[in-house]
This record gives C-alpha cells, sequence and structure tokens, in this order.
C-alpha cells in the first residue's frame, strides 16, 4: 500500500496527524504521569548525591584535624637573615626555643692563579703541568684529632718575641693545624713564624731580641693548652710545645695512615690471623665494622685472654701487640678473609720476640707517613750519600729509620752535609738545595745496592743547584674513600655502567642498588670483581683512583660503557683501554692525576669552545641526522654523557666517527675559512646532502650546518658549510685558552679560564665545590706558570650558643645543627643573630577555616533543596524529605553540643565557631588565635581526641549519613535507583505500546481515504452513465 505524503488527508481533507497526535495525547496520560515522576525521581536523586558529596567534602575538611602535620608544624625566624636564613624543614617539627647562632665564616672555594703573561699566545714553556685533588705533604690535620680527640678549645693566644713585642692570635676560627699556623704567621705584630715539628707546634723568633719567647693564654682559655703551648717562655730563638697528637683509643680509624683508613672485611669475616708461639691454632679476629682503634684493641684483647694483648704504644704512635702463650715459635700477624687489616694497622709481620711494634699510623701535625708514598706503596729506605758543590766531603746519611717525610728531610739536615731539604714549592715532594756556593757537581745517590734515592726522586749527578723530587705520590684514595668526595666534593652518582672484557663477555656493575648503594671505592671494587668476568679491579699503583686489568686474555679490547648515569665518567674509567701492565695485559687506570703537555698547546680554530659561539650563547648539545647523497645517514650525539662535545674540533671529530661506524662517506673538516665547519658527501648517489636536528634538538641549526646540498663540485662532491661560526680573533686563544680549554673538557670537579688583570694574562683555576680540604694541587714544575694561591678553599663556619662551639659546613647550608632546621649564612657578622623557632598555629587555622567553609557549602545546599517558596508556593526538589533533616539535625547537634576532652575547651564556640540563626557557621579568627595563644595543645585536643574529639565524633556522624556502608544517604540514592530504574522501564513499554496504536490509527486512516476515494470513483462512474431511450 503507497502511503500518504501528507499529514491532511487528500480525499477527505480530515487533519490525520493532529487527529492521531490528540488521541495518543489522551491514551499516553498515564504514560506522561509515570514519565514526570521517574524525573522527579531522578532530579532527587541528583540532589541527594549532591548532598553526599557535600557531606564527604565535609569529612575531607575534618580529616584536617587528624593530620600530625596540621598540628606538628613549626615556623622560624632569623633575627638577621641577611645574615643568617632559618627554615623548617619539609616534614620537621624543630622543639620551640631560642637560639643565639652566630655566622662566623662563609665557605669559599679554592682559587688559584698563574703567573702572568704579556700575550695569550706567549709560550708556557716545555715542561708538563699536573693537577690533582689532594696529595700535598705537608697538609695539617684537623684540631678535633688533636688531645687523644678532645681537640682544641675556640679562643684566642697571646705571642711575645724576644724583642717584647706581642700580638694576640685570634684562632676561634681555626680548624686545622694550617689555620692556626697562617694565623700566627699573619700577625704583623712580632716576627715569629710557626711550623710543626713532628707531633708538636714549634715557634721560631726572628725579632733579634735578647727576651724570652713565650705564650699565653687569653682571658682565661685553654687554647694555648690545647695545642701544647700554655706557659712556654724560652730564651732563645726556637721554642718547641709538647706532643698534642698522638693515637689513642678513641682515634678513628679513617683518620689513620694519612686519612685512607683502616679496610675491613666487615662483619662475620675475619680481619687478623695471628700465629701466636705457643704454635696452636691462629687467632681469628673479626673486627666487624669497628670504626676506633679502641674497638679494634678490645676486639684483639677478646680473642685470647691471657695469650695475646693489644695497646697502642708509649710513643702514642703505632699499635704494639704481646704475645703472652710464652711458646718458642713464631709470632706472626697476616690479614685474613682475603683484606688488608693488618697491613692496614701496620701490624703484618713477625714480631721481636713476644712484641710486634707496629709501624707508625700517623704522619704528624703537618706530615705524610713514608707509607703513604708512592701511591700508598711505600719507599725502601736505606742510605744515601750527598757530596755538595763544593766537593770537599761526601755525607753518608742513613734514612732507614724514617717512618715520616719529615724524619727524612730532618735527618738530611741533621747530616751536616752542606745543602738544604724542605718540602717543594708544589707541596707535593721534597727538594734539596746547594748551600756550600761551590760551582761542581751536586750528587745525591744510593748506597750499595739499594734504591732509596732513585725511589724519593732525588738522585743526581749535575751541576745544578738543587733537584726536585717532583711528586711522590702521596695517597688519596683507598677503599674506604667515600664516593661523595671524589672529584673535589662533585662526587660519583650511584648509578651503573658496563664492563666488557678482551673477550666480550659483558656484564653491568649495579651500584644503585635500593638497599645497598654503592658508597666507596671498596664496594665499587667488589662489585665489579664479583661479576667473573676475568676482570680484577683495585685502587692503581698511583693510590688516586681505580684500575681496572683485564685477565680474560681475548683478541678484543677492554672496555667501559656507561649504562643510565655517569658513575663511568666520574670514575674516570669510561672508553676502552690503550695501555697494558708490565705483565701485557690491558687496563683501564681511573687516575685522577692529569697531566698536560705544555709544550703541545698551539691553538687551532678547531679549539674554538662551543661555548663562545653565537656571541657567547654558546650550542646547545643535542642529536641530528646526516644524510648523504645515496640515502644513507648516520646520528650525531654532541650530548653523549661523559664525552660531551666542548669544542668546534669536538663535533667534527663526532661527525667523522658516526660517519666511519655507518659506513658512509661523509667527512667533516673546517671550512675554507678557518671559521666554520663542511661536510662533505662523495656517495654515488643523485639525492641532496641533508643535515637535520632531532627531537627538539637545535645543534645542527645553532651550528649552521641543518641545511640541504644539491650542487655538486667539480670532484663530483656535495658540500654543506656552516658559514662563518666565529671570527680569527675568537680562535687565536693562545696557549692559555688551548690549556683552559683541555682542563675544562675533564669535568673533573674544577674549571680553567683566563682572565686579564689589566697588565697581562693569567689562567685561573677554581675548584667547582666550596670546602676546606687538601685541595687542588698544580705543579708545572720550573715553567713559567708558577701558580699561587689566591683564595683558599674554606668551610662555613657558625658559632653555636655562647658556648663558642664551631660547627663547619662544606657548603654555606647546615642541616642537623637544631634537629628540623635548615640553616644557610649569607654573610658574616660580629654579633650572633637569634634564631626563634615557635609552634605554628597557621595551619590549625587554616583546617578550622576550612572546615566553617565546607559545613556552610553544605548548609547552603540544605537551604536549596529544602526551601519553600510561600510566594510561589514552590518548593526544593527534598522538601519534606528526612534524609536532609537527618542531616540538619544531626550535624547541627554535634555543632552546638559538647566535646568531653577534659581540656579547657569542650565546645567550637569556645574557640570562635558558632552557629548563627541561619543555621550556617561563623568563624571569629581573633578568638581562636586567642584559645591557641591560650593553650595551643587544649585546641589540638578539643578538635582531635581519639575519643571525644571533633574529628571523631564528626566522623562518626558522616559515616552514618553518607558512609560507603549503608549510610543513610546511600540507602536513599540505591532506593532512588531502583523506583528510576522500574519507571524508566515502564515508559519504555507505554511507548512501544503506544507506537504501536499510533501506526493502527494511521492505519485506519489510510484505510478510510483509500474507501472514499474508490466511493467518489464510484460516484464519478455512476455519473457518466447516461440512459438509453428506448428504441
Amino acid at each position: 500500500m503507497s502511503q500518504i505524503q501528507s499529514s491532511v488527508g487528500l480525499i477527505t481533507g480530515i487533519p490525520i496527524e493532529d487527529t492521531v497526535n490528540q488521541l495518543l495525547s489522551i491514551a499516553g496520560r498515564q504514560r506522561n504521569l509515570l514519565q514526570s515522576r521517574t524525573d522527579q525521581l531522578q532530579s532527587e536523586q541528583v540532589a541527594v548525591d549532591r548532598l553526599a558529596s557535600l557531606t564527604l567534602s565535609f569529612q575531607f575538611a575534618i580529616n584536617k584535624f587528624k593530620n600530625n602535620t596540621t598540628f606538628a608544624s613549626s615556623k622560624a625566624s632569623s633575627s638577621n637573615k641577611d645574615a643568617l636564613a632559618v627554615t623548617v624543614q619539609a616534614g620537621k617539627t624543630p622543639a620551640p626555643g631560642s637560639y643565639q647562632i652566630k655566622p662566623v665564616q662563609t665557605a669559599a672555594a679554592q682559587q688559584l692563579l698563574s703567573g702572568r703573561f704579556d700575550e695569550q699566545t706567549s709560550s708556557l714553556g716545555d715542561g708538563v703541568l699536573k693537577v690533582r685533588f689532594g696529595g700535598q705533604v705537608d697538609q695539617g690535620v684537623k684540631l678535633d684529632q688533636l688531645n687523644s680527640g678532645a681537640g682544641v678549645p675556640g679562643g684566642s693566644i697571646k705571642i711575645t718575641d724576644r724583642s717584647g713585642a706581642t700580638a694576640v692570635i685570634d684562632l676561634k676560627r681555626a680548624q686545622t693545624v694550617d689555620d692556626v699556623i697562617e694565623a700566627i704567621n699573619a700577625a704583623t705584630e712580632i716576627s715569629v713564624t710557626a711550623s710543626t715539628d713532628g707531633d708538636s707546634f714549634s715557634l721560631t723568633d726572628l725579632s733579634g731580641g735578647s727576651g724570652s719567647l713565650s705564650v699565653q693564654e687569653v682571658a682565661g682559655g685553654k687554647t694555648a693548652a690545647g695545642l701544647g703551648l700554655a706557659g712556654l717562655s724560652v730564651a732563645s730563638n726556637t721554642a718547641v710545645g709538647t706532643d698534642v697528637l698522638g693515637l689513642s683509643t678513641a682515634s678513628r680509624l679513617k683518620d689513620l695512615n694519612d686519612g685512607n683508613g683502616v679496610s675491613l672485611t666487615g662483619a662475620g669475616v675475619d680481619d687478623l690471623s695471628i700465629q701466636l708461639s705457643d704454635g696452636a691454632d691462629p687467632v681469628l679476629i673479626d673486627l666487624a665494622d669497628a670504626t676506633t682503634l679502641g674497638q679494634v684493641v678490645n676486639a684483639i684483647n677478646a680473642a685470647a685472654p691471657g695469650r695475646l694483648s693489644a695497646a697502642v704504644s708509649a710513643d702514642g704512635a703505632r699499635l704494639e701487640l704481646q704475645d703472652l702463650s710464652g711458646g718458642a715459635g713464631a709470632f706472626t700477624v697476616a690479614s685474613a678473609g682475603g683484606g688488608t687489616a693488618a697491613e692496614d694497622l701496620g701490624v703484618a709481620g713477625d714480631g721481636a720476640g713476644a712484641t710486634l711494634s707496629g709501624r707508625r699510623l700517623i704522619g704528624g701535625l703537618r706530615g705524610t707517613l713514608v707509607s703513604s708514598l708512592n701511591g700508598g706503596r711505600g719507599v725502601s729506605l736505606g742510605a744515601i750519600e750527598i757530596t755538595d758543590r763544593a766537593g770537599a766531603a761526601t755525607t753518608q746519611i742513613d734514612l732507614s729509620g724514617a717512618e715520616t717525610l719529615s724524619d727524612i728531610v730532618n735527618l738530611i739536615n741533621a747530616s751536616g752535609a752542606q745543602v738544604t731539604a724542605s718540602i717543594n714549592s708544589a707541596r707535593n715532594g721534597v727538594q734539596i738545595v746547594d748551600a756550600s756556593g761551590g760551582s761542581g757537581a751536586l750528587v745525591v745517590a744510593d748506597v750499595g745496592a739499594g734504591a732509596t734515592a732513585q725511589e724519593l726522586g732525588i738522585a743526581v749527578n749535575d751541576t745544578v743547584a738543587s733537584i726536585n723530587s717532583g711528586s711522590l705520590n702521596r695517597q688519596v684514595a683507598s677503599r674506604g674513600t667515600l664516593l661523595t668526595s671524589l672529584n673535589g666534593g662533585k662526587g660519583v652518582p650511584a648509578a651503573n655502567f658496563r664492563v666488557t672484557n678482551s673477550a666480550g663477555v659483558s656484564k653491568v656493575v649495579d651500584l644503585k642498588k635500593t638497599s645497598d648503594p654503592a658508597t666507596t671505592l671498596g664496594d665499587v671494587i667488589d662489585r665489579v670483581n664479583a661479576l667473573g668476568i676475568d676482570v680484577e679491579a683495585r685502587i692503581n699503583d698511583s693510590g688516586d683512583g681505580i684500575v681496572l686489568t683485564d685477565l680474560a686474555g681475548g683478541s678484543g679490547t677492554l672496555s667501559v660503557a656507561e649504562s643510565g648515569g655517569k658513575a663511568a665518567a666520574g670514575l674516570r674509567l669510561l672508553g676502552s683501554s690503550t695501555a697494558v701492565d708490565g705483565s701485557g695485559r690491558q687496563v683501564i687506570d681511573g687516575t685522577t692525576n692529569f697531566e698536560f703537555d705544555l709544550s703541545d698547546l698551539s691553538q687551532t680554530t678547531g679549539d674554538t669552545s662551543l661555548s663562545s659561539l653565537r656571541n657567547g650563547a654558546g650550542i646547545a648539545l643535542g642529536l641530528f641526522r646526516v644524510t648523504a647523497s645515496n640515502g644513507s645517514s648516520f646520528v650525531v650525539n654532541l650530548s653523549e654523557a661523559g664525552n660531551e662535545a666542548q669544542t668546534v674540533g669536538d663535533v667534527i671529530n663526532k661527525i667523522n666517527s658516526a660517519a666511519d661506524a655507518a659506513g658512509v662517506s661523509v667527512t667533516a673538516a673546517l671550512n675554507a675559512g678557518s671559521n666554520g665547519i663542511t661536510l662533505s658527501d662523495s656517495s654515488p648517489g643523485g639525492d641532496p646532502l641533508k643535515v637535520e636536528d632531532l627531537g627538539s634538538g637545535a645543534s645542527a641549526t645553532q651550528l649552521g650546518i641543518a641545511k640541504s646540498s644539491t650542487s655538486l663540485s667539480g670532484a663530483g662532491v656535495r658540500t654543506v658549510d656552516s658559514g662563518a661560526l666565529f671570527t680569527a680573533a675568537d680562535a687565536k686563544q693562545g696557549a692559555l685558552g688551548a690549556l683552559a680549554s683541555k682542563i675544562n673538557k675533564l669535568d673533573a670537579g674544577f674549571s680553567a679560564s683566563v682572565l686579564f688583570d689589566g697588565v697581562g694574562y693569567r689562567l685561573s683555576v677554581q675548584s667547582a665545590k666550596t670546602g676546606a680540604g687538601p685541595g687542588l694541587l698544580l705543579d708545572s714544575g720550573e715553567e713559567a706558570l708558577g701558580f699561587e694561591q689566591v683564595t683558599k678553599g674554606r668551610d662555613a663556619l657558625i658559632e653555636f650558643g655562647g658556648g663558642g662551639v664551631l660547627i663547619a659546613s662544606k657548603t654555606n647550608s647546615f642541616t642537623g645543627v637544631v634537629d628540623g632546621l635548615s640553616l644557610t649564612v649569607n654573610a658574616t657578622s660580629d654579633a650572633p643573630a637569634r634564631v626563634d623557632v615557635s609552634r605554628n598555629n597557621d595551619p590549625i587555622s587554616a583546617a578550622v577555616k576550612d572546615f566553617v567553609d565546607s559545613f556552610n557549602a553544605l548548609r547552603t545546599n540544605l537551604d536549596s533543596v529544602t526551601d519553600f517558596d510561600s510566594e510561589s508556593n514552590t518548593t526544593g526538589i527534598l522538601f519534606g524529605k528526612g534524609e536532609p533533616l537527618r542531616v540538619e539535625s544531626e550535624l547541627g547537634r554535634l555543632l552546638s553540643g559538647r566535646f568531653a576532652t577534659g581540656g579547657r575547651f569542650e565546645t567550637l564556640q569556645s574557640i570562635g565557631v558558632s552557629l548563627k540563626a541561619d543555621g550556617s557557621l561563623e568563624l571569629d579568627s581573633a578568638k581562636l588565635e586567642s584559645a591557641l595563644t591560650e593553650s595551643a595543645a587544649d585546641v589540638e585536643s578539643l578538635l582531635r581526641d581519639p575519643t571525644s574529639g571533633v574529628a571523631v565524633k564528626f566522623t562518626a556522624s558522616i559515616d552514618r549519613l553518607a558512609g560507603d556502608d549503608n549510610s543513610l544517604l546511600l540507602t536513599r540514592s540505591r532506593s532512588l535507583t531502583v523506583r528510576i530504574d522500574s519507571g524508566t522501564d515502564r515508559v519504555a513499554e507505554w511507548d512501544e505500546r503506544l507506537t504501536r496504536q499510533r501506526d493502527q490509527m494511521l492505519a485506519e486512516f489510510y484505510r478510510l481515504e483509500e474507501t472514499i476515494a474508490k466511493l467518489q470513483t464510484n460516484q464519478s462512474t455512476l455519473n457518466g452513465l447516461q440512459i438509453i431511450p428506448p428504441l
């Protein structure tokens, strides 16, 4: 049946659509009532859910009363924040109180300046510049090691020289022996110089007077006594104090052996094996985690009571062991467990009868142990002979009994030879200067088969005025060296690196184990050795780092690569082996003794630093891709960890290396103008040579090579040229600039720059970190650099309290002085700053305000959904419902009720929270502040008492009203869901029924139209009939 195209009957003119709609409207009245009711329920559910949400939001505000940080909060202030700033550490609650803290000294980084040069291009000579951290053979010990660990009381001393002149020396800031000596020697009022003599301080009078050289305390202090100088008064030009440095049971193991400490195997593994003369089984001793010499002595004495004893020797310089077993056999001490404890404690070897007197363990106030020389391997001492330049006599000197470098110097000077021995100017060895005035050869030679002079670097037979040993390589690194102390305090991150042996076997060294991160060089060594890939790690022979030795004997190359960090670079182990040891085995030596050939510093344009390009803006290091004309490509990484590009030459080398590795015929070089980079492509292809940055990098763009080239040169080569990146003047840095560039490329915790002082050019070398310590040691031999220290590395110092207690920090920041506080020294001050710590009530006030605001938001919603407007006769969606009335009444009852917490505040109104006439809350901030001032503890009790406080009471109520488990509002919402779903289903059924009725009605109307149409057709037919008259 064809459909009618109009809503009005074409035959009858009846409005079919309107008629059907009106009929369905009458038939669907019940459906509409049902839909209206369902819509009402849905609106009601939205309102219930919104009420539940606001109730839970109120709970979130209440939860702040349960949070410890709301109440355990402190604030701190400084009376002189320009000199001393103070902050509360996150998550900490320092105790309230006031502290007097005086900022005495700011931290500084060490800086050294070379001699002056007229031009940057001036020659620096033909020698070698050696740079390292530490290794000074006259480094003073810390004062806290003196007097059996009791240190030296801060204060001042008064010195009177023999002319009667006096000076008061302020030593309150002194932290080391060097600080004491420098302070005395800087006193211009007197003619006295200070030095050390073994374990004592020594004063030398240069005044020429005939009186007494004396030292006195000032203002009843005890500083002179702490220095061993109290009551000193002599009628001579030299005065030596009493010994103030010696071993004791309090001596820290880490301070022994010139600060290289004692390596122990750890708890559960024996450290010492002692064979007593009675022939019984060796006594095995586990020193566990001993940190002091006293703990070591106690462990030895407890191992075999009555048979073995240990004590500090009478001279206070070594350990002494006694065999009490009474046997006739050997008395021998050795290390156990694969460790070096016996050697480190100086007791390895055989005893003399029943006594084993160990070697010296401390080098003196400002000395170095012979055992610390040669990287910790020591020097074999014997006899030497010296012939001065006058040739009058040859003096033989027995050095075999020397235990310190000072002993060696003193023995030479006391020998009668016409020479003077002293620490050299670089402070890393000794020098011998002829004092005879002759012109012949100065001879220092070994006696017999000995090699003492050779090992000390003083063997000479030449017409020279002096002999300088050069560096004697005082050991600066041991198994106990902290990773954080390396690279001048810059440290080494506890990251992983990969070791590959010569056989191609590769494993990752895990330094960052979550449960056991590596903290010392010993940890690194143990983890490398535990890999089991025939690569051995140990402290290197120069005693300044780790050396890896390949034992695999393969045809490949021993190599080290990073694995997610920069640990290998920080340990100076990154890269491939380029050297072998005496046995022909490949090694990688992580030495931190850097050498620069001063004769090979010709500056080329390739040495131009990237940081100097783009008018000093530098080049952002990143990755870029080079695609040759044959479609082959390679990626250049200028930011490779531990091998970052520093100069234009580095960029060129990285491009060429990447091209070679990829087998692509692209080469990079300086361009024709020697002021930029050019890339040449000789590949047999028809595409352009293309350079493009990768990711968000901009290296190629900033270098001027991010472009394509399609033109061919006469030789059939495509090129990309950066153009002029720099001028000839920029490139011409000279030898000083080249040396600075080489130093900076090391990234070893110090940097260099060229400066103009108004007269000439100097090389400035500066440590990257502030703080006192061994510092940088620069040795340029006899060449022209001649460095002098212009700024000494120093710690920041604060004086705590009125007792003059000094506390030091490598930086200007201090933590742990007052638990929970961070202090920052911004400047020094003659007066102490008052640091006040008080309870911080701001979080409590904020929490109470949030409580009020959250309830008022809930209150506003309650008013809205339960409102009755008498004028319009309308109501809120939940008007008359029990749920909002329950919420209002239950919370209102609590807000106006009492909380029996036992404190002085038992109502919310008592702390400034009151109910207004409209049911909302009002906060009286002044009243709250007054309550907190009166007793913050009682306010806290009111709000968070675990049984009767605001938080627990409201939480219980809200759980009943809007909690997760069968709460009032949740139950109501679930009930509404069921009714809404039922109503929705019934409406759908009605819709289906009405749709069927519509179809039926329309069909009937369509049939009516057809019927009438047929009738009209029949009528027309009938009307067309004519009556035929009869014939």
